[in-house]
């Protein structure tokens, strides 16, 4: 299943699952990937190996909740996206052999 039709299961619009791959800082504006944040920058972190609620900012380090980004309405769609991109990272980190801690 992709990105597209799993975020459809949950109750998110096409335009919302546009909108929500890529995010944007609440302190210093940066726009960047949801991925690309939960790779590198939470790299490392047990908790994002765990089905974090958080995100964090690749250019200023600033870690924000999901659910406070305009496009994410909820702790349901909060909780299911986290999930999601937590699947996602794993997965990836398991076929570059890579263990991903606390899981």
């Amino acid at each position: 299943m992709n990105f597209y039709s799993n975020m459809n299961a949950y109750g998110f619009s096409n335009n919302t699952v546009a909108s929500i791959r890529k995010f944007k800082c609440p302190r210093c504006g940066f726009e960047f990937s949801l991925v690309y944040a939960r790779a590198i920058a939470c790299q490392g972190c047990s908790e994002a190996a765990k089905n974090c609620p958080k995100v964090r900012c690749n250019k200023c380090d600033y870690e924000f909740y999901l659910d406070q980004t305009p496009d994410v309405l909820n702790k349901v769609q909060q909780n299911t996206l986290a999930n999601h991109i937590c699947k996602i990272v794993n997965d990836r980190n398991d076929g570059i052999g890579i263990a991903s801690n606390n899981r």
